[in-house]
C-alpha cells in the first residue's frame, strides 16, 4: 500500500510545530502592528540560534513580552529587563532585549508616520536587497540575514521553499 507523503522544506524536520508553522504561517502576509513587531523580534532573537528553538519558546516570549504590545514593550524599564533576564522560558540575551525595547519605540514612530507598520514595510524599495538594507538601518540588532528572514516570514518577499516542497514554485 502506497502512502501519500507531503514533501516540505527540509528545515521542517519531523517537528509538528515547525510543520504547522511552515504550512500555515511562513510567508503569509502579516498586517497587525503587534504581529509584525512580534515577527521581527523573534527573528532578532533567532539570530545565532535555530528557528526550532525560537518557535518552541514563542508562547513564552509572548507572555514575557506582553504579547508584543508595542506600547507596553516601549515602556519597559530596568525592573522588567531584570525579570526578562531571569526568565528561563525565553532566550536571555541583554542586547537583544534592549534592542526589542528600542525597536518598540522605533515601531511606534513608524506607525505615527505611516499609519501602520505594514504601510512602512510596503513603502520600502521593491528591490529585495534594498529592503533588507532599509530594515537594517531602521531597527537595532538587525543584520541583512535577519531582515531577509523577517521579510520572508511576514510575507513581504517570496519565501524560499525547496524545489521539492509542495508550497514551492512549480
Amino acid at each position: 500500500m502506497k502512502t501519500n507523503t507531503t514533501i516540505r522544506c527540509a528545515w521542517c524536520e519531523e517537528d509538528p510545530l515547525l510543520i504547522s508553522y511552515h504550512d500555515k504561517e511562513w510567508g503569509k502576509c502579516l498586517t497587525g502592528d503587534d504581529h509584525l513587531f512580534e515577527a521581527l523580534t523573534l527573528e532578532i532573537f533567532q539570530a545565532g540560534l535555530s528557528w526550532k528553538t525560537i518557535l518552541h519558546k514563542r508562547e513564552n516570549f509572548r507572555k514575557a513580552f506582553d504579547h508584543f504590545s508595542i506600547g507596553k514593550v516601549k515602556a519597559y524599564g530596568e525592573e522588567k529587563i531584570k525579570k526578562l533576564l531571569e526568565d528561563k522560558g525565553i532566550v536571555r540575551h541583554r542586547r537583544k532585549i534592549d534592542a526589542t525595547i528600542h525597536n518598540a519605540n522605533v515601531a511606534e514612530d513608524l506607525i505615527e508616520r505611516y499609519g501602520s507598520l505594514k504601510n512602512y514595510f510596503d513603502s520600502l524599495p521593491k528591490d529585495k536587497h534594498e529592503k533588507q538594507k532599509a530594515i537594517q538601518a531602521t531597527f537595532k540588532h538587525v543584520g541583512l540575514t535577519t531582515a531577509e528572514s523577517f521579510l520572508m516570514a511576514a510575507g513581504f518577499i517570496e519565501p524560499e521553499h525547496s524545489e521539492e516542497c509542495f508550497l514551492g514554485k512549480k
